[in-house]
């Protein structure tokens, strides 16, 4: 039986440091049917030089300036005649044999999407933590939050081309938005318990700097699909999905303010999604949020 050809696309914008590793990762699999392209965005601090030394290994590469890390991906998708299709950033990596296990679960008719779990590392390397094993399937499971950690997924191609390209005017959560397509579509998701990459956190990474605009694109998305297909289950997931916001995002990292907002968003949802825990949360905000100061009265 002939391997299926995967795709993999790494795009690129000034993370030279990072960028070799993950180079490597990818072709240090040694996966015979690789189609591998790098799209970089006009990097200037060496990634360039870094991608010529490797260019003999690649189906494409090209440095030029792009709208964004979705045109980045969309750029390679486009071009892409693979079986399989994954993208992985320049500063995350793989696990050896991460290749074969996704020939083995996506050929032959194979389900539409896999994901595994992930290891969080320091930008150094050091591992940080572990995904849990989270084995969630669907719409429904989607809008309460989303379980697929990126660099370990892994697509059909005949289904990625059913959902389209990724959504550009986004910068944080195409990702989820394709993958909520896909569900819309009806398809379902396999778990795998293995970790198949590593996520790096570092300074620059989108994870560290921006949770309140994941957050917010993320709450955008899912209410878009509420106003296609409104109805009392989604509802209810959507509510569940803020008020997991309000407490794990925000009230354990002590930002009551945050949390209180997510509440409050959480009940014009689906005020049935409360529970015990956010009322407490709740209450605790608006008992320690200091009140505005005063307006100074003038003469």
């Amino acid at each position: 039986m002939s391997l299926p050809k995967i795709t993999i696309v790494t795009p690129s914008y000034n993370q030279a440091q990072f960028l070799e590793e993950t180079i490597l990762s990818v072709l240090d699999q040694g996966y015979p049917n690789l189609e591998y392209m790098i799209v970089d965005g006009g990097s200037t601090d060496g990634s360039v030089e870094i991608i010529r030394k490797y260019e003999k290994h690649l189906t494409w590469w090209v440095s030029e300036k792009d709208r964004g890390q979705a045109h980045a991906i969309n750029k390679g998708l486009e071009r892409a005649t693979g079986d399989v299709f994954a993208w992985l950033c320049s500063d995350d990596l793989y696990e050896p044999g991460v290749l074969q296990l996704a020939a083995r679960e996506l050929s032959d008719g194979g389900p539409p999407l896999i994901y595994g779990r992930t290891q969080y590392i320091q930008s150094d390397g050091t591992p940080a933590f572990e995904t849990p094993f989270e084995k969630a399937s669907g719409m429904l499971a989607l809008l309460r939050g989303n379980f697929i950690p990126q660099p370990s997924c892994f697509a059909r191609m005949d289904v990625c081309r059913q959902a389209g390209p990724l959504r550009e005017d986004l910068n944080y959560v195409f990702d989820y938005a394709w993958w909520l397509r896909m569900a819309e579509l009806g398809y379902e998701f396999k778990a795998v318990d293995k970790v198949l990459s590593r996520y790096r956190l570092h300074s620059a990474s989108k994870t560290c700097m921006y949770r309140s605009r994941f957050d917010a694109e993320f709450a955008g998305v899912a209410l878009e699909y509420l106003a296609r297909h409104p109805g009392r289950r989604a509802r209810r997931a959507v509510a569940q999905c803020f008020r997991r916001f309000s407490f794990e995002n925000y009230a354990w990292s002590g930002d009551l303010r945050a949390a209180l907002y997510w509440f409050v968003r959480m009940l014009r949802v689906d005020p049935f999604a409360c529970d015990v825990r956010a009322v407490k949360i709740a209450v605790k905000a608006v008992l320690r949020i200091p009140p505005p100061a005063p307006t100074p009265v003038t003469n």
